[in-house]
């Protein structure tokens, strides 16, 4: 293709960033300098020099055959009639030739795509730690990560401010927008961005996030200037409405780091000629996802350079934290009870600390505190943590506070204190748990139960036992408030209970309607079910499951047909021990107790076991098994049979027990097997007891987050008819640990996928405990709730600045490590890669013209006349 003709205008340069709320892609980073539009006119020649040659010869040889054929055919004419015939034939043949060769005129709009560079922050929760080491001495560790520099280090609070100061406020971002089209990126456990770009000293805010805190809209004060404050100070860098933006976007957030894959991802976005570098800004610890390497690869071999920034201290830092704290909600007065705690350090071996419990009052601001409990501590293994009990016993009802702390040795200065610290809320009650017992006859095991409840001064226990009668009752003693003959007939005399205890229960005794009151009771109303299987009843529950459906589904289990060649397979010749699962370890209430009164998990170990447990199909979806039984004959292709499930139905907790047989634990103590049982209807019943009212349950989707993550938060509220409310909202409060109320969001707003149901969601902004509240509408009920927020411990468990990683993900990419006190380097390691590109292209045909067919058509008219007029043939 040979170009014949070309010219150039040049256009007035086009911003990139057009106006609006929308956010550019990563490829519309820059701005356009400068525009020119290029016409040419080409020609389809040969592309070779045999090529132009060959159709050459092949012109000049057509034009001689053209004249020697026209002149020959007109010899006998006059010199002018012969010129006449030749010159439309030689017009035809230009005009062909013309059209052969296919002109054609290209028009073109080109730009000069201005150099863009990325910038990926890390945003996860180590960002909060200090910049420096927690002595406030930095001292160099490794001369080739620390090289002296005359920019010194600003004095910050945190990692997060470090990065701030260094990039923004120095002006290292203003000097590199003169240059580049700086893209924002942030990175924690995913990849966020661009959340704003800067471009000739300007930057813009492009995410819907990032509000103006004042006003919360997002395109107020959407672009401001990097420039040092002069006239329009509202617009400058320093403004407080400018730097909020830059804090929630650097704000730590994230459980997570990781850098791997949010390398990888943002390299695949932005790769591209007009890419200069891509410039991370992390402490380089990360602990989830991808390895850095696929990062580093994709960068050598995409030609991005790749500039790594180390924040955080480059020493071993210690830092010693909570790691857990467990304790029920709830206790009755003058139970015992455990405190369990965790505690767990880094750069902590060879150290000492000590961990100390304190009471103080719940809601209040911590002027009754008192120190109740202390343990010294000695830490040998920075990866495993350290377990403390704490046991208490209160005898005055209301609720209490119980805040954990643990102190570093004197003299030693942690990283953050930040996570010294848990709190936890416990309601002690004189209110006793009401219990209904249900027995198809007088077994050994409910009559423990039975003796063990009525003593008990926190529980007030009913008896239904199925063998009385009417008829008899007169004649019958229980050991229990009430003797009832029949189930309760209304909801109202069924509410009265928290829990109910099944020991092999016929249900047939129960109507399709009391059936129906029982589920309710369960799923709507936050009743605990303990069933206990037997070989007389619990059979016919299983072969008839359309005629006890509404009981059925409150089985955490799948019931199998007790057959008589199955009762024969499961010989009760010798005891089989139980196993607990790893869910069942965790329980607290699984833990019982010798006649020392030592409790634990371990002493099931210790249990000669059971002779026999009611063999299951299966296990329902969300149930889990937290006793085994090991009789081996009873394996089946699911495992181990189950003796001890639970499940939450609806809101409320039931629990299968394999067999009657729990009398046994009292092998190990009276005391252990009557913990085992009061602990158990305590835990089912603990939904009916948090409730505190019959007017409505407020639940949340965990009890502990870390800062930032969303907290969902479901209310189910009646009316005075115990019906489900029906109001669009309701008013609810949140409260921090000082006592600062959180104003987003402070109402509940109905849930149209159930009737009373109420959702909202949000996320706790910094560590503590957090009290929600939600007045009951027309009543005086109110319902209340904690969540705790802590630091994961993923964060915290190797908080020093990563080095070796840092410089590894530079090598072989064409970049470079460099610390904090060199990053005034940082935009001299930039090249421009300002590239002219290609908008617009136009190509338009120049032989197929209407007037050009006509002459065509005209000179083969003229010439075929003419040769008419003379008579040649």
């Amino acid at each position: 293709m040979m170009i014949l003709l070309q010219q150039s205008e040049p256009e007035s340069a086009v911003p990139s960033v057009a106006s609006g709320a929308a956010s550019p892609s990563p490829t519309e980073a820059g701005t356009q300098v400068d525009s020119q539009s290029f016409q040419t006119t080409e020609l389809d020649l040969p592309e070779s020099t045999a090529g132009i040659l060959l159709l050459f010869f092949g012109l000049i040889s057509l034009l001689a055959l053209t004249v020697r054929t026209s002149l020959r055919d007109s010899r006998f004419l006059s010199r002018q009639a012969r010129i006449v015939l030749l010159v439309p034939r030689l017009v035809v043949l230009a005009l062909v030739l013309f059209i052969v060769l296919n002109p054609q005129r290209r028009t073109q709009l080109s730009r000069v795509e201005k150099s863009r560079v990325g910038i990926l922050l890390d945003t996860s929760l180590s960002m909060a730690f200090p910049a420096v080491d927690a002595s406030s001495t930095p001292e160099k560790t490794d001369s080739k990560a620390e090289p002296a520099s005359t920019t010194p280090i600003p004095e910050v609070s945190s990692r997060a401010n470090a990065a701030l100061q260094s990039l923004v406020t120095s002006g290292v971002l203003k000097e590199l927008s003169r240059t580049h089209a700086v893209a924002i990126y942030t990175f924690d456990s995913q990849l966020a961005g661009p959340l704003a770009v800067a471009s000739d000293e300007t930057v813009r805010f492009v995410d819907s996030k990032v509000k103006d805190p004042e006003s919360g809209n997002s395109s107020s004060l959407a672009t401001v200037s990097l420039d040092e404050p002069t006239s329009d100070a509202a617009n400058a860098i320093e403004a407080p409405a400018s730097l909020s933006r830059w804090n929630a976007i650097l704000q730590p957030r994230g459980a997570e780091t990781r850098l791997g894959e949010s390398l990888y991802q943002m390299i695949g976005q932005l790769s591209g000629r007009t890419l200069s570098g891509v410039v991370v800004v992390s402490d380089g610890r990360t602990n989830a996802g991808l390895d850095t390497e696929p990062a580093r690869v994709r960068a050598e071999r995409s030609g991005t350079r790749l500039i790594t920034v180390g924040l955080g201290s480059q020493k071993p830092q210690m830092n010693l934290w909570i790691a857990g704290m467990q304790s029920p909600t709830d206790v009755h007065q003058g139970d015992p009870f455990d405190i369990n705690v965790m505690v767990q350090g880094t750069g902590s071996v060879g150290q000492k600390g000590t961990v100390r419990l304190f009471q103080q009052s719940a809601d209040s601001d911590g002027k009754d505190r008192r120190q109740v409990s202390e343990q010294s501590i000695d830490f040998v293994d920075d990866t495993l943590p350290i377990a403390l009990r704490f046991n208490q016993q209160l005898t005055v009802p209301g609720k209490y506070e119980f805040v954990v702390q643990i102190e570093s040795p004197t003299g030693i200065t942690e990283m953050t204190t930040d996570d010294n610290e848990r709190r936890r809320t416990i309601e002690v009650t004189d209110r006793r748990m009401k219990v209904l017992l249900i027995s198809s006859g007088p077994m050994r095991d409910y009559q423990f139960v039975r003796n063990a409840l009525f003593r008990h001064s926190g529980i007030e226990s009913d008896v239904w036992l199925q063998s009385v009668t009417d008829e008899n009752v007169g004649f019958v003693s229980q050991e229990a408030k009430t003797l009832l003959t029949k189930f309760p007939t209304t909801e109202a005399e069924l509410f009265a209970y928290d829990v109910i205890v099944a020991f092999d229960p016929d249900w047939s005794r129960l109507s399709a309607e009391q059936q129906t009151f029982l589920n309710r009771w369960v799923s709507e109303h936050s009743g605990g079910l303990v069933v206990i299987a037997g070989e007389i009843f619990t059979p016919k529950l299983a072969q008839e499951p359309d005629s006890f459906r509404d009981v059925n589904v409150l089985y955490p289990v799948l019931l199998n047909r007790m057959l008589p060649d199955m009762q024969l397979s499961q010989r009760a010749d010798e005891p089989w021990p139980v196993t607990l699962t790893p869910e069942g370890r965790t329980s607290e209430f699984l833990k019982i107790a010798d006649a020392t009164g030592n409790a634990s998990v371990d002493l099931w170990s210790t249990f000669k076991g059971i002779y026999r447990s009611y063999p299951v199909r299966g296990i329902r979806d969300g149930a889990v098994v937290l006793i085994e039984y090991g009789n081996p004959r009873a394996r089946t292709e699911l495992g181990q049979p189950p003796f001890l499930a639970s499940q939450f139905y609806g809101t409320g907790r039931t629990v299968f027990v394999g067999s009657a047989e729990t009398w046994r634990l009292r092998e190990i103590s009276p005391e252990g097997h009557q913990r085992f049982w009061t602990s158990l209807i305590r835990e089912v019943g603990q939904g009916r007891r948090s409730r505190g009212t019959a007017r409505g349950l407020l639940l949340l989707d965990r009890t502990e987050v870390a800062p930032g993550q969303p907290v969902s938060i479901r209310a189910q509220l009646y009316d005075a008819r115990l019906q489900p409310l029906a109001t669009d909202s309701v008013p609810m409060s949140i409260v921090d640990a000082e006592g600062r109320t959180i104003n987003i969001p402070d109402r509940l707003n109905a849930d149209g996928r159930g009737a009373g149901q109420y959702v909202n969601s949000f996320r706790p902004p910094r560590s503590g405990a957090y009290r929600i509240t939600v007045p009951v509408p027309e009543s005086s009920d109110v319902l209340q709730t904690t969540i705790d927020v802590v630091v994961p411990n993923l964060e915290a468990q190797n908080p020093t600045q990563n080095v070796e990683l840092l410089s590894n993900l530079t090598r072989d990419t064409q970049g470079r490590y460099l610390s904090l006190s060199e990053i005034s380097t940082l935009p001299s390691l930039l090249p421009d890669q300002s590239q002219p590109i290609i908008v617009d292209e136009q190509l338009r045909t120049l032989w197929d013209r209407g007037w050009l067919m006509f002459l065509l058509v005209m000179m083969l008219a003229f010439e075929w006349i003419m040769r008419r007029v003379w008579r040649l043939s």
